[in-house]
């Protein structure tokens, strides 16, 4: 009798687990879908594994592969070097699983292909200027860090300079300079060849067009690992287009091969202008009350730039005098800057309102800079320069120990708008004295006939309405050491956004607005480069498993 209990327990026992296994199977059938084309059914019900773990199993492979000199682990030389180098403190915590420091193109293919068939998150970083939080790095994936790839070469017969991607446009610029000829890069030396998929704006701009209007030929590493040689021409002309304004979305872009601009040698002085701060405006508060007191202090002796910097009451006739000069002025070779920022002191904001003016010339000529030229100003120094030292006036823009926050807008039409914004901009910086370092309204006239020539040259993924407007951006730095944006900050920003609205036809500057901003949707390519992109990475790889503009 024990026996046969013993027996029947066991028979309960294994029917018990067949019946289990029944029900399991049963469930992962009923989870799971016919793939026809494979013949074979797929699995969704697993558990897919965390970011973590798929990054971990990337940088496995990848190490294996391409070897310590090309991938870098947690507390390795180059990977210390990449997760401080971003110019936003915000984006220095984050840890990525490794690096991948690529020598040549064939490395961030082998890196792509790997990190698409493991599904692990990846970010890329050239000169790592970009505001946004992750944009240029990532958590537990794979981090394409290009400081390796930071070559420029001249093709004197052909005027075609050919840049990699790991490339600052004060470097480019020096390299560049014995040549006579000067890249269509940034306004500071430190930003990196990324400006070019997002537009790019230089003092050439309002003569050649946006800096990535320049590009001739691109290297494309497409999310899958294939790499593609696009250029205007060929098969692969719209993603050449689509890459040229239109951000990270579409591939890693392995070499850029530009048309530089003749400009001469840095000891060529034929262009007049130039800007240095030479005085402050210190606001006081009493009692509800605004007085602005005006202390002249000099900072600099540079006897080859102008400098002109304005008092509180000018603001108003320098935002006229700006929608004037995009309405009025048809001459290509003047360029405009207009800084109106805030430098908080102990609690007191110091308004610095700068403006910027460049002239392919001898000098500025009435016509063009009048109406700039007659408002009180504080100190001006007018003289001849050479473009290097134009495009160096603002230094390298390193802030790397302090967040930065960027949020942008356009304006087209009157200055009205733009007068508004500033009214805004102005109760953000006054209520923000304790809580932030500075902060500017940075407003870039963009004329008629810099629309023509983009158009001229082929065109690129912005394509605004032939209308001048202005393109503004607000850049906000944070107290050095301050690891998370106050949420009044947050808040104020946010609020100048919905208050202050792109105007239509004008696009907003990707490289210049906040994560949260369509920047796409105000492009007149958007459907277009919404097709493109569904045609490159039809799984909308990048968009799961990157982070940069929303919209696509």
């Amino acid at each position: 009798m024990p026996i046969l209990i013993r027996l029947g327990v066991f028979f309960i026992w294994v029917l018990a687990a067949v019946s289990v296994e029944r029900l399991l199977l049963l469930n992962v059938l009923a989870s799971a879908q016919w793939n026809p084309s494979a013949g074979s059914i797929l699995n969704t019900s697993s558990i897919s594994p965390s970011p973590a773990v798929k990054g971990a199993q990337a940088c496995t492979r990848l190490r294996d592969e391409l070897g310590s000199e090309v991938v870098h682990l947690c507390g390795e030389g180059v990977y210390v070097e990449a997760i401080q180098n971003p110019n936003s403190l915000y984006n220095s915590f984050y840890r990525p699983a490794c690096v991948v420091a690529p020598q040549e193109a064939v490395h961030v293919q082998k890196a792509m292909a790997t990190i698409y068939e493991e599904r692990a998150h990846y970010a890329v970083m050239s000169g790592g200027h970009t505001a946004m939080t992750g944009w240029n790095t990532v958590q537990d994936g794979v981090l394409i860090y290009f400081t390796n790839m930071n070559n420029v070469t001249y093709d004197a017969k052909t005027n075609r300079a050919t840049i990699q991607p790991g490339v600052r446009w004060g470097d480019a610029l020096q390299q560049l300079e014995p040549y006579g000829v000067a890249p269509m890069g940034g306004r500071l030396g430190n930003i990196g060849t990324g400006l070019l998929l997002g537009g790019g704006i230089s003092y050439l701009a309002p003569e050649n067009g946006w800096s990535t209007d320049a590009i001739t030929e691109m290297d494309v590493v497409l999310v899958n690992g294939q790499q593609v040689t696009a250029t205007a021409n060929n098969q692969y002309s719209d993603l050449f287009r689509a890459l040229k304004g239109g951000g990270n979305r579409f591939g890693i872009v392995t070499r850029f091969e530009v048309e530089p601009i003749r400009v001469g040698r840095s000891t060529d002085k034929n262009w007049y202008g130039g800007v240095i701060l030479v005085s402050q405006s210190i606001i006081l508060h009493e009692r509800g009350l605004q007085s602005v007191l005006i202390a002249s202090t000099p900072l600099s002796n540079k006897s080859s730039l102008i400098s002109l910097q304005y008092p509180e009451s000018s603001v108003e006739a320098l935002i006229r005098a700006t929608h004037t000069f995009i309405e009025t002025n048809t001459d290509p070779r003047a360029a405009v800057l207009v800084i109106l920022g805030y430098v908080m002191r102990n609690g007191r904001p110091i308004a610095s309102h700068t403006v910027a003016y460049f002239y392919r010339g001898s000098n500025l000529p009435r016509e063009v800079f009048g109406d700039f030229l007659d408002i009180p100003s504080d100190f001006q120094h007018l003289a001849p320069v050479s473009y290097q030292e134009a495009a160096s006036i603002f230094g390298s823009g390193d802030y790397r120990e302090s967040g930065e926050r960027f949020s942008g807008t356009s304006f087209a039409g009157g200055p009205e708008k733009c007068l508004k914004a500033y009214k805004d901009f102005r109760r953000f910086a006054l209520e923000s004295t304790y809580l932030v370092n500075s902060t500017v309204l940075a407003l870039t006239p963009i004329p008629r006939h810099q629309i023509q020539v983009a158009r001229n040259r082929g065109g690129n993924a912005l394509d605004p309405s032939l209308q001048p407007y202005i393109s503004a951006h607000w850049h906000t730095v944070l107290l050095k050491g301050q690891e998370q944006i106050p949420p009044k900050v947050e808040l104020g920003l946010q609020w100048l956004m919905r208050q202050n609205p792109p105007s239509a036809g004008a696009p907003l500057d990707m490289n210049e607005s906040d994560a949260t901003q369509n920047v796409y949707a105000t492009y007149g390519n958007y459907e277009f480069l919404r097709r493109v992109y569904r045609k490159y990475d039809p799984t909308r790889f990048n968009v799961r498993y990157s982070q940069g503009p929303i919209g696509l």
